[in-house]
């Protein structure tokens, strides 16, 4: 009899804790718009950055020529709206990119190259407004 008790609580737990979390298809899909750039510093491409809207709102990392394409998870776009925009490139002492999921880049020794102007949430001076039909949005960043 307390064997049985048991498990039909365990299975009432289980149903209400099911029950209270969505699902991702119950979970409204944000609108993406297509959002590309380029990224220079002190007028040169910047390469390897990493270029982030708003805290998750969409990523891209640029290329050798400084050129961002912004994704949202595995879907290419942003959503429409005003964001924060974070620019960050960390590099190990011997000036190799940082890449690791690992661990954080400030422990694995990376430094930061972007001014915290430009690659710190709390103090960053750029801004960028995605409009509805998504555009181009290139970022001139200066050093300190």
């Amino acid at each position: 009899m307390q064997i049985r008790s048991v498990a039909v609580s365990v299975c009432v737990v289980l149903f209400i804790g099911l029950a209270g979390c969505p699902g991702p298809s119950s979970r409204p899909e944000v609108e993406l718009v297509p959002v590309d750039g380029t990224v220079t510093m002190d007028g040169k491409p910047l390469a390897g950055a990493s270029v982030m809207f708003g805290e998750g709102a969409a990523v891209g990392e640029t290329d050798a020529n400084g050129h961002y394409e912004l994704a949202r998870g595995n879907k290419k776009g942003c959503p429409v709206g005003d964001f924060q925009v974070v620019i960050e490139k960390w590099v190990m002492d011997d000036g190799s990119p940082y890449k690791s999921a690992e661990m954080s880049p400030k422990d694995a020794g990376a430094k930061q190259e972007i001014p915290a102007k430009y690659s710190d949430m709390n103090a960053t001076e750029l801004k960028a407004t995605v409009p509805a039909g998504g555009g181009t949005i290139d970022f001139e960043l200066k050093p300190e």
